[in-house]
């Protein structure tokens, strides 16, 4: 029985009042022995017989300063109130009368242990005791900067909520599968770094470790056009959509959360919502899948089933040579996925390897818009093929290295020769028009004889390449014959002028 009476006193619905008993009780203890003049019998009241007990309750109730005493008590109770308000203002982060009103009221509810859960989410993990989450009172809940939560009742889910304090209402509460982070996230497929997925179990290698490692193979294990088998270290990052398609503006600025990082209320909920099973349920019966758990699981698989998709249109020759404007077959693959994952249309390819130049919907990212995810790219880490296929290709490319070098080197060659035939195609233009502004610019030139015109051609030329460092290193040897040029040309010119004189 004492034993049954102990937990009953421990229980945290029945401790706080009945510690908020014995409190009120010593105060009406002391203030009836403050104005009652029966002390003795009132300090132990009790200690009688039943009909002691009796006369005690009708002397306290007849006595004059009953009044005095109800006074106190409703005084001594307003103060309570008072205070508990005037702290509540500091207890949580809110702002306005509503919000400072519900958090008073959590706060009576706490004093007489009918609160609802208190739980915290931090970096989207939630925090709260064990016993909280058996709580159906009105709780609150707190989110930081990189947090938000689906909350749900026995009946379904309730509403998408986001960073700040949140005020549960009664029955409602967050699951570790209902959190979502709002930071960038990242995952990856595929073999680790640096390990052979195709090496063959060691000695010193446990089933369980081979196991794994085989696991991670076939993860991302794909077979191109000739029936080669192909595996990729596939990486995706991805992040909760922070402007989900198909909403008006209104539900939009409604929805945001105010936060530096991404998120949306609606894609919050179309997040959790759009699980494929009940992860709680999951979670009871002892399974720990991450396609089960977790809502980021599919961006990545999507990924690598598109990379299966178009490997096959590729034969293994094609990954590393250049097919379509210096881009491999990799690069290929690589775009493609990439508009598929994130863009409402992507170009068709057709199963050669060639665009078809149509634009079809993209079904995936319709996928990840339902379950409120927006991809911000994909990469492949490393190519991981056969020990046989590898040595194979390399026997073969430096089988063929001479032969790529030389029409590598004709073709660098031509480029080299067509370049100095269009420079120096430009160099004559330039020059040309270089002398015509110095020695036919002005309206005198017109007037020149054949001597003169070349006397002052070879002048201007002559100047020309002593004044520029480029021209006189290309033609230093050739300044002698010019200038000698130049001095005929102008002996020539003064004879001229001379016969031309008398001639007048």
């Amino acid at each position: 029985m004492l034993k049954k009476a102990w937990r009953y006193c421990r229980h945290p619905y029945c401790l706080q009042p009945l510690l908020i008993g014995i409190g009120v009780g010593v105060y009406f203890y002391l203030l009836i022995e403050r104005y009652h003049p029966a002390a003795v019998l009132l300090a132990c009241p009790f200690g009688g017989s039943l009909q002691d007990v009796v006369d005690w309750v009708l002397a306290v109730l007849t006595y004059g300063n009953m009044y005095r005493f109800f006074g106190w008590l409703i005084l001594f109770a307003l103060m309570v109130i008072f205070w508990l308000f005037f702290f509540a203002q500091f207890v949580l982060p809110v702002r306005g009368l509503e919000d400072r009103w519900l958090v008073f009221a959590r706060l009576l509810r706490y004093a007489v242990g009918r609160h609802g859960p208190a739980t915290f989410i931090q970096d989207g993990q939630l925090i709260q005791g064990k016993s909280e989450s058996r709580r159906k009172g009105p709780g609150v809940m707190v989110l930081d900067t990189a947090s938000a939560a689906v909350l749900f009742t026995e009946g379904g889910y309730t509403r998408a909520v986001g960073p700040g304090v949140v005020f549960t209402r009664r029955g409602e509460q967050a699951h570790k599968t209902t959190v979502l982070d709002l930071r960038l996230r990242k995952k990856f497929l595929g073999p680790k770094a640096e390990e052979d997925p195709f090496a063959p179990q060691g000695p010193e290698e446990p089933d369980e470790a081979y196991e794994e490692r085989q696991r991670r193979r076939w993860e991302t294990s794909a077979k191109t056009r000739d029936g080669t088998e192909v595996v990729v270290r596939m990486m995706a990052v991805f992040y909760l959509d922070d402007h989900p398609d198909g909403l008006s503006e209104e539900a939009y600025e409604s929805g945001k959360f105010q936060t530096r990082f991404k998120g949306h209320a609606e894609a919050a909920w179309r997040a959790v919502t759009h699980q494929p099973l009940d992860a709680e349920k999951t979670l009871q019966v002892g399974r720990t899948d991450e396609a089960l758990l977790e809502w980021g699981w599919l961006p990545i698989r999507l990924a690598v089933d598109l990379w299966r998709e178009y490997l096959q249109r590729f034969r293994l020759n094609d990954l590393f040579l250049p097919l379509e404007g210096d881009q491999t077959a990799l690069a290929i693959i690589l775009q493609a996925i990439r508009e598929r994952l994130t863009q409402p249309y992507y170009r068709e390819m057709g199963n050669d390897g060639v665009w078809t130049g149509a634009e079809l919907p993209s079904r995936e990212y319709a996928l990840l818009q339902e379950r409120g995810i927006r991809v911000s790219s994909v990469s492949i880490l490393s190519v991981v093929l056969p020990e046989e296929v590898e040595q194979a290709l390399v026997h073969k490319w430096t089988a063929n290295w001479l032969v790529h070098a030389r029409r590598e080197r004709e073709i660098a060659e031509h480029r080299r020769m067509l370049a100095r035939k269009r420079g120096a195609e430009v160099a004559d233009i330039l020059w040309g028009r270089l002398m015509t502004q110095r020695v036919c610019s002005d309206a005198e030139s017109r007037r020149l004889s054949r001597a003169q015109c070349l006397e002052r051609t070879l002048y201007h030329l002559r100047r020309a390449i002593q004044s520029d460092p480029a021209l006189y290193a290309a033609h230093k040897h050739e300044l002698a014959a010019l200038e000698m040029m130049w001095a005929w040309a102008r002996n020539r010119a003064v004879a001229e002028a001379s016969s031309e004189e008398r001639g007048q």
